[in-house]
């Protein structure tokens, strides 16, 4: 599925459930940040990543989930610079909003609606112009 597709879904589900929000859960290396293992982090965006996130982060019915294995200081400091960036996460790797019910347990596993990740088959050096060309529809 492409995610455009997966976006599109997402939103009209949300319209025919009367949902108020969908959930995007985002990785941040080799997603949205070209993956750096030096010493020192670089902050290398991929092309578009940050104006499609900023798009997201502006909607009120997109709760954006920041998804990495980084350890918790670190992935504070992701979520620090992000902001500065213009890009707002609601949550890191958790998504307390989204609780049981009597068909599904989340208490290992977080939901979401749609996942941006390349480990899901995204693509960043495409994908983004993808992604913002479906909210913007959307």
């Amino acid at each position: 599925m492409s995610i455009k597709t997966a976006f599109t879904t997402a939103f009209e589900k949300k319209t025919a459930k009367n949902w108020e929000k969908i959930y995007v859960l985002v990785d941040i290396h080799d997603t949205i940040l070209k993956a750096c293992y030096e010493n020192e982090e670089t902050y290398d965006y991929f092309p578009q990543a940050k104006e499609a996130l900023r798009m997201l982060s502006e909607r009120p019915d997109v709760c954006l989930i920041l998804w990495s294995g980084c350890y918790p200081d670190k992935l504070k400091s992701y979520m620090r610079r992000f902001e500065a960036d213009g890009i707002h996460f609601d949550y890191a790797n958790r998504n307390p909003e989204v609780g049981n019910t009597p068909l599904s347990c989340f208490d290992d596993k977080l939901y979401f609606n749609v996942g941006i990740d390349d480990k899901f088959g995204f693509d960043p050096a495409t994908d983004w112009a993808e992604v913002m060309e479906a909210v913007e529809r959307c």
